[in-house]
C-alpha cells in the first residue's frame, strides 16, 4: 500500500505533475483508497475492474464484493486542472441509477500501470462540483 499525501494541496500537485494514463494499459483490477476529503473504504474491499467493452474501455466498482456502478473510459482532460489530459470515467450508464450518473472521475497517472490518483465531481448540468481525491492500486 503506498502512503499519499492527506491534504487537498499537496494531492493537487501531484495531479498536475502526474503522467497521462495509458489507456491500453488501464484494463485491470485496481484497488481503491478514498483520499482527502472522504474516509478510507479499503477495509470494504472497494475496487475498481476495468475492461475492454466494444471498442473502447467500460468497468465497475465493487464493494463488499458486490457489483455496482458501471462506467464507461475515454481520453479527456480535467477542465479545472489547466484542462491537463486525463483518463476520464463517466458513470452516465443505463445500468445505473440517476444519482450515479452525474459522477465523474479523472485519472492521472503516478507509477506507470501500478499506481493511479483520482479526481471526483458531480455534474450538474455544465457544471462540474469537486468532491475530493482516491487513487488505485493495481492489485496485480
Amino acid at each position: 500500500m503506498v502512503k499519499l499525501p492527506s491534504n487537498s494541496c499537496e494531492l493537487k500537485n501531484l495531479f498536475i505533475n502526474a503522467a497521462i494514463p495509458d489507456m491500453e494499459a488501464l484494463p485491470g483490477e485496481y484497488r481503491v483508497d478514498m483520499l482527502f476529503p472522504w474516509p478510507s473504504l479499503r477495509r470494504l474491499s472497494h475496487r475498481k475492474v476495468i475492461y475492454r467493452e466494444r471498442g473502447g474501455l467500460a468497468g465497475h466498482n465493487v464493494l463488499m464484493n458486490r457489483a455496482w456502478g458501471y462506467f464507461a473510459i475515454e481520453e479527456g482532460s480535467c477542465a479545472d486542472i489547466n484542462r491537463g489530459r486525463a483518463a476520464v470515467i463517466t458513470y452516465d450508464r443505463p445500468e445505473n441509477s440517476f444519482f450515479l450518473k452525474g459522477l465523474r472521475d479523472f485519472l492521472r497517472c503516478l507509477d506507470k500501470d501500478h499506481l493511479y490518483l483520482g479526481r471526483f465531481y458531480y455534474e450538474i448540468g455544465t457544471r462540474k462540483v469537486f468532491l475530493g481525491y482516491f487513487s488505485l492500486e493495481n492489485v496485480a
